[in-house]
């Protein structure tokens, strides 16, 4: 039980309290001249920030630049000797610090992509999500855009078999679109740890009459969970217009071209292996940073290919090759995926990680599901692909209604 310290035997003390979070109304509360607000609002965002491999003469003037302004910067010890000729450079301030930064950093030759990091990573905040589609532009305003999940594979972990018959999946497709889905994943092929892959035709079987009879009936968009080029095809030829790739267009060499050729959207997501093979490494000596590596690869890739930045979405892969630490490691820190500069898809539903937290079955994994689900949406996830979209979208309102409080 924590202590309290007894003050009764000394001097009464002001009454004190830590802020969560302040605001506009707190600052003016305290009597200050209206327009001070300008000048005091930005303190009251600190912002900590990795910068990777920077020259030394580089580093050396971050250091600098920020003590000059009250800020600091944490650089490898030998940066002082220049006796290194790079250094990874934590800067920690709050919002005025870095426009202060920034406005140095301009005006000092070879540093202006530095100061453009900065501002991109620091100042580019986005409150909706916005995706280009098969050429249709799409835009949610209310985050994170909650995915449903109908597989129509008889083994999955979760809902295997129950919704093979494309009738009943119609059906649980409208039941989510009306509880709130705001997309619906279509998947054919379980990706559970161990499952073995099946033949193409098989999962196009699977997939296509439910996505044609889907996209029939419901106004949001489709999206098909494959690693397969000729299964995506047909599903973006049958209505889909999302790609959700466990392998990151890693499983299909002719999988980069199919994303490129039909416009469609992508979700690259990590794994290692596949699913047969993924949980024999578990291992990481720094598991956010090989994601985010793999993550950032699968990103340059796309780009260079020609796919529109704006239809590219990343997933940090949870459970996909990950012990409970890891997985639990990942979802603490989900908002640094955000510097990827990619809508991030969260995928936890209902998965082993949450059973081993909790001792539950998959099937009374709810309750853990929805404690990740409203974590991910105070740490601003984009997307959030469940099974229980009513669930998922109670827990986002209520969280929406206490950030939105004054």
């Amino acid at each position: 039980m924590a202590q309290r310290s007894n003050r009764s035997s000394r001097k009464e003390l002001p009454r004190a309290r830590v802020l969560s979070y302040a605001n506009d109304r707190i600052l003016l509360s305290c009597g200050i001249d209206p327009a001070s607000l300008p000048y005091l609002k930005p303190k009251l965002g600190h912002r900590n920030l990795l910068l990777e491999n920077i020259k030394l003469y580089a580093a050396n003037i971050l250091k600098q630049s920020m003590l000059s302004i009250g800020g600091d910067v944490a650089v490898h010890r030998q940066v002082i000797s220049g006796t290194i000729e790079h250094s990874n450079c934590i800067l920690m301030g709050d919002l005025r610090h870095y426009r202060l930064l920034i406005e140095k950093l301009r005006l000092q030759p070879g540093l202006e992509s530095i100061a453009e990091t900065i501002e991109e990573q620091i100042f580019a905040d986005s409150e909706k999500l916005e995706l280009n589609l098969c050429g249709r532009r799409y835009q949610w305003e209310h985050l994170p855009v909650i995915m449903g999940i109908l597989n129509t594979t008889p083994d999955s972990f979760s809902d295997g078999g129950l919704f093979s018959d494309p009738e009943k999946a119609l059906d649980h497709a409208l039941a989510m679109e009306e509880q709130g889905a705001e997309f619906i994943d279509i998947g054919g092929e379980s990706s559970r740890p161990g499952a073995a892959s099946i033949e193409p035709f098989e999962e196009i079987n699977r997939v296509v009459p439910v996505i044609r009879k889907v996209a029939a009936k419901i106004k949001i968009p489709i999206s098909v969970d494959t690693s397969k080029a000729v299964v995506a095809m047909a599903a973006v030829d049958a209505g889909a217009c999302l790609i959700n790739d466990i392998s990151a267009l890693s499983g299909d060499p002719d999988m980069l071209r199919t994303v490129r050729d039909t416009r469609a959207g992508v979700i690259l997501m990590h794994m290692r292996g596949t699913p047969r093979t993924m949980q024999h490494n578990t291992s990481y000596n720094d598991i956010i940073d090989e994601i985010f590596a793999f993550l950032s690869k699968g990103i340059a890739q796309c780009l260079e290919a020609g796919i529109d930045p704006s239809s590219i979405l990343v997933d940090p892969g949870i459970g996909f090759g990950k012990d409970l630490a890891g997985n639990l490691h990942i979802i603490k820190h989900i908002e640094e995926f955000h510097s990827l500069k990619m809508p991030v898809v969260l995928g936890h539903s209902k998965k082993s990680f949450i059973g081993s937290v909790i001792n539950t079955p998959a099937d009374q994994r709810q309750e853990g599901t929805d404690a990740v689900s409203a974590w991910a949406v105070m740490k601003g996830v984009d997307m959030l692909r469940v099974h229980d979209v009513r669930h998922t979208h109670q827990v986002r309102s209520m969280i929406h209604a206490i950030m939105e409080s004054l």
